[in-house]
């Protein structure tokens, strides 16, 4: 990978707001990689991914950041090992719509929590209803259990600046580590 480009990835339980993310900051059209649910999912959402979900944003000029979301689902935790190499850092997607965000946050937690450790990473609050500060302490709380350190914030991924200032901080926390 050349000094121009830059990679990162989004996971989070399906719903989470990861294709959408990707398709609000994306420069290209997006790959994504959405199927019919045909198990128990399909009583949530009409389609999920299953492979991933592929966009660039321009950074400036000659810098590029490729943003890859992953599926939810535990069975598809291979696919991190996909697009790992040369990985910048990780954005865990919380859905705060969800009955229980913190299932599904303590779900891809429980899945990734290897590949986390050593990897620049931000948590997000998606789909904010209100005040988010109970779940973000509760966010806290199963990252410190869980002996990671990262921020965690609350933004509406639907929003290119958003998305964008997520990104900034990822590179913070790589650059100062966890801050």
């Amino acid at each position: 990978m050349n000094h121009g480009t830059f990679k990162i990835v989004l996971l989070g339980e399906p719903g989470a707001g990861k294709t959408t993310g990707i398709g609000a900051v994306s420069d290209i059209p997006p790959v994504v990689t959405d199927v019919a649910c045909t198990d128990e999912l399909a009583q949530l959402k009409e389609r999920t991914t299953v492979a991933m979900d592929y966009g660039e944003m321009a950074l400036s000029e000659s810098e590029r950041l490729l943003l890859y979301g992953l599926p939810g689902q535990p069975r598809f935790r291979f696919m991190f090992d996909v697009v790992k190499e040369g990985l910048n850092g990780v954005v865990v997607l919380v859905d705060a719509l969800a009955t229980d965000p913190m299932a599904g946050f303590d779900q891809t937690m429980d899945t990734y929590h290897d590949q986390l450790r050593h990897l620049p990473l931000v948590v997000v609050v998606n789909k904010p209803r209100g005040d988010e500060t109970a779940l973000l302490v509760r966010i806290q709380a199963s990252l410190r259990k869980r002996q990671l350190v990262a921020p965690s914030i609350v933004a509406d991924v639907r929003h290119r600046e958003q998305m964008a200032s997520i990104f900034e901080l990822i590179f913070l926390c790589a650059e100062y580590g966890d801050v």
